[in-house]
């Protein structure tokens, strides 16, 4: 299929280094991009059988690992706007065995049902995309969510510290990438309360830059509560 066939979006995609994506985070991480995960992995609070969206999935590297903690009828699919990351993601799951699933898709606009899903990731997806398709983004993903469904979020945020605020501001404007005023300004919990989502927390903060947010889908969460 051709790329320009697939949803589009005016948010940045890294579709132009998707080849390059894997070692460049490497680097760019300091060599901590597996904790990381391995962090995302713990805050999300997985159980077996949860059917799980990764937005903004990049390489899939964090939806394997994801995978590889379901067992059926659970499952996890992975999305990103940029189709050349979906390729490699697939070509990594084939050859290792994953039971992850991959697609081309827009944040904006999920093609999933409503319900679909108990729980939403995304990790460090946000700050590629402008207030408004953060606002819409968050919204698709509280209506593919099942009512109290869990969203975790992990992205760049306030700075804490002198280094977190030279990283964050200097990326902003030597990258003349606005989107991230956003993150840095901390409005990240104020988008997700405004989309509906409840019980918003941010439960780990890192590198005095990037924080893990939980949420709830305000809909219905109360009754999912109560529930057993």
């Amino acid at each position: 299929m051709k790329e320009d066939a697939y949803p589009q979006t005016r948010g940045r995609d890294l579709n132009h280094v998707a080849w390059l994506y894997d070692p460049l985070i490497e680097i760019l991480s300091f060599g901590r991009e597996r904790r990381f995960r391995q962090l995302t992995i713990e805050r999300m609070g997985i159980s077996a059988v949860d059917r799980i969206l990764d937005v903004g999935c990049g390489t899939g590297t964090l939806t394997m690992r994801i995978g590889a903690q379901l067992s059926p009828p659970g499952l996890v699919i992975g999305i990103d706007a940029a189709p050349k990351m979906i390729t490699i993601a697939r070509r990594k799951a084939l050859s290792s065995g994953s039971v992850a699933k991959f697609a081309v898709g827009v944040s904006e606009s999920l093609d999933f049902p409503d319900a679909s899903f108990d729980l939403v990731v995304n990790s460090m997806f946000t700050h590629h995309i402008d207030t408004e398709l953060k606002e819409r983004s968050f919204r698709e993903m509280r209506r593919v969510l099942t009512p109290g469904g869990k969203l975790l979020t992990a992205d760049i945020d306030r700075p804490t510290t002198l280094w977190g605020a030279i990283m964050g501001w200097g990326g902003r404007f030597l990258l003349l990438q606005k989107e991230l005023e956003d993150n840095l300004r901390g409005r990240l919990p104020t988008l997700m309360a405004e989309a509906g989502f409840i019980e918003i927390e941010r439960v780990a903060h890192v590198y005095g830059l990037v924080s893990f947010f939980t949420a709830r889908n305000g809909e219905g969460a109360a009754n999912k509560k109560g529930e057993g």
